[in-house]
């Protein structure tokens, strides 16, 4: 079972790192409290709270620290590209929508238009062949104007 304070020394640790105010001197066990109320201490990990282990093999010391600030600072920026990401197309979706609204009411508006010059195209033929019948009856217009009588 994992106890509150092991998990705190452990983040704690992984988010300051070693630098150069580590200090190393104090070393306390996490405590665990079960149900009848007595401390129960638990060994802490071989590893310590130094975050730097040792390659038996080789006697090498391998700093972790700096690895997880490497991953760490990686994952960073890796969600930080993505976030990126997504916010650029989310602004370009509301571009291409607002755009989408403009082409649409300029399509209604040509309709429109495209119609009432579709009526008026129908009715000067429609005119054009009535006086081409009236000239074969021999019917001319009158060079005066209509007159326009009110009921």
């Amino acid at each position: 079972m994992f106890s509150l304070s092991a998990i705190a020394a452990r983040s704690s640790h992984f988010f300051k790192g070693p630098g150069p105010l580590d200090r190393t001197a104090e070393v306390s066990l996490p405590v665990e409290i079960p149900c009848n109320g007595e401390p129960v201490l638990q060994p802490s990990s071989p590893r310590g709270h130094t975050g730097v282990g040792v390659d038996e093999a080789a006697g090498v010391r391998v700093d972790f620290s700096k690895l997880l600030r490497l991953r760490s600072f990686v994952i960073l920026l890796a969600v930080t590209g993505i976030g990126l990401f997504q916010v650029n197309n989310i602004l370009a979706i509301k571009n291409l929508s607002a755009r989408n609204d403009r082409l649409r009411s300029a399509i209604r508006l040509t309709r429109s238009v495209l119609a009432s010059q579709e009526l008026k195209v129908r009715e000067l033929q429609s005119i054009h062949s009535l006086t081409e019948v009236a000239g074969g009856l021999g019917l001319t217009s009158s060079p005066e104007p209509p007159v326009w009588l009110e009921p």
